[in-house]
C-alpha cells in the first residue's frame, strides 16, 4: 500500500515500491500494489505484480485518507492474506482496511512516527490539547501486527518490541561495475584520464551538496578529478570547480551514470534537517547503488552509515558539514589506485551479501509469513 507514490518514478520512494513488489513476486508471492493514479490504466499486470492505481480529491498527499473507499474495494476483491503499508503521516488507509477485516498488517516505517524535539507538527498537536495527530499515528502502530524500520528510534517506544530493523538496498543486477562504458563517460564530459567523483540525489539541503561543491572548489587545481552531480532542477557547469551538474536524469540511466564514476560521495549534513536529531533514519539508496557499482564511498561517521560503509573497508568517513575533511578523504582515495580498487571491490561484495533488494525482500518475507501464519 503506497497510494502517495507513482511507479515508475525517480524518487527513492518509487524505487522502493517497485523493487519490493518485484522482489516479493520473484519469491513466489501474489503481489497487489496500490499506488497513485498517474495517467496509466487503473489496473495493470507486470512482472508478476498487479498494480492498482487509485485517485482521490483534492489531489494532495494531505488528503490521501480519501483513497480509503478505493483501497477497501480492492481489498474486498483481492482478499489478501496480509497487508503492508508504507507509513505516511496522513495515510493509514491500508492498516485501517486490514484491521476492519481482521487481516494481519505490516507497517513499513521510513520516516518518524514520533515527533522530533523541534517539530512544528508536535507544537500544533500540543495546541490541539488532545494531540489527535499523535494519537492517530500511534493507533496505526497498535493496529499493525508488526513494523519494519531502518532504525527503531523513529517508532514509538511501545511498538519497538514488534519492530524489525530492515534497511533498503540496491538492485545489484542493474547497478554493477559491468555497466561502465568509456564512451558514456566521454558523453558525460569526464576528461580522458580523470577520476569521476559522483553524487546522486534530490539536492535537499541536508544531502550536503553545498559541502561537496565547497570541497570540489578546494580541489579545482587537480586535473585528475572531475565532479559529476546528478539531480536537482538544472544542468549547468560547476561553479568554481572542475565538473558539472547534470540535472535530473531518468532513473533508467542511473546504473550507467553511477558506473561511470570512480568515487561515490554522500556528504550528508544532518544539521540541516532537525528530524535527524532522532537518528539517521534515511535509508541511503545512493550509497547502496555506489557500492553495487564498485565505487569506494565517502560518507559521514554516523550510525548506521558507519556499519554500511566501514572506515577503510568500503570507503572513508569525513566529518559532517566539513568541506576540508571531505576534500581530504576524496584526495586520499584519488591518490592511491590500489586503495581505490580494494575499497571498491569490498563495497561490491558487501552490498551483494547484505544490502541488496533481494536481501531486503527476504527479510520482509520472513516477517510477512510470520504474521500471516
Amino acid at each position: 500500500m503506497a497510494t502517495d507514490q507513482t511507479v515508475p518514478g525517480a524518487t527513492g520512494g518509487s524505487v522502493h515500491v517497485l523493487e519490493v513488489a518485484r522482489g516479493l513476486a520473484r519469491r513466489g508471492h501474489e503481489v497487489h500494489v496500490v499506488i497513485a493514479a498517474d495517467g496509466g490504466p487503473p489496473r495493470e499486470v507486470e512482472a508478476g505484480v498487479v498494480w492498482h492505481r487509485v485517485d482521490w480529491r483534492p489531489r494532495h498527499r494531505l488528503f490521501r485518507f480519501r483513497a480509503r473507499p478505493a483501497v477497501e474495494a480492492i481489498a474486498d476483491q483481492v482478499r489478501p492474506a496480509v497487508v503492508m503499508e508504507r507509513y505516511y503521516n496522513f495515510g493509514g488507509e491500508g492498516i485501517g482496511t486490514a484491521s476492519r477485516r481482521g487481516i494481519p498488517s505490516l507497517l513499513e516505517v521510513n520516516s518518524p512516527v514520533v515527533d522530533h524535539p523541534y517539530s512544528a507538527k508536535r507544537a500544533l498537536d500540543a495546541a490541539l490539547i488532545v494531540r489527535p495527530m499523535r494519537r492517530y499515528r500511534e493507533s496505526l502502530c497498535r493496529q499493525a501486527a508488526a513494523l519494519v524500520s531502518p532504525i527503531p528510534e523513529i517508532v514509538p517506544a511501545f511498538a519497538r518490541g514488534k519492530t524489525e530493523t530492515v534497511t533498503w538496498g540496491a538492485n545489484v543486477d542493474a547497478f554493477s561495475p559491468d555497466r561502465r562504458r568509456d564512451d558514456f563517460r566521454r558523453a558525460l564530459g569526464v576528461p580522458e584520464g580523470a577520476l569521476a567523483v559522483v553524487f546522486t540525489g534530490s539536492f535537499r539541503p541536508w544531502h550536503g551538496v553545498h559541502v561537496l561543491e565547497a570541497a570540489a572548489r578546494r580541489l579545482r587545481q587537480r586535473g585528475d578529478l572531475y565532479f559529476l552531480l546528478v539531480g536537482g532542477p538544472h544542468a549547468r557547469p560547476g561553479e568554481g570547480y572542475r565538473g558539472r551538474r547534470l540535472g535530473s536524469r531518468p532513473y533508467t540511466e542511473m546504473p550507467e551514470i553511477v558506473a561511470a564514476g570512480d568515487i561515490g560521495v554522500a556528504p550528508y549534513d544532518p544539521a540541516r534537517l532537525r528530524a535527524l536529531a532522532l537518528g539517521f533514519y534515511w535509508s541511503p539508496l545512493k550509497i547502496f547503488e555506489y557500492m553495487a557499482s564498485g565505487l569506494p564511498t565517502v560518507t559521514i561517521p554516523r550510525p548506521p552509515l558507519t556499519e554500511i560503509v566501514r572506515e577503510g573497508q568500503e570507503g572513508l568517513h569525513a566529518r559532517e558539514g566539513d568541506p576540508v575533511a571531505l576534500a581530504d578523504a576524496v584526495t586520499k582515495i584519488a591518490s592511491d589506485a590500489a586503495l581505490r580498487r580494494r575499497l571498491g571491490a569490498s563495497a561490491r561484495v558487501r552490498v551483494v551479501e547484505r544490502y541488496s533488494w533481494a536481501c531486503h525482500c527476504e527479510q520482509l518475507e520472513r516477517v510477512l509469513l510470520r504474521i500471516a501464519a
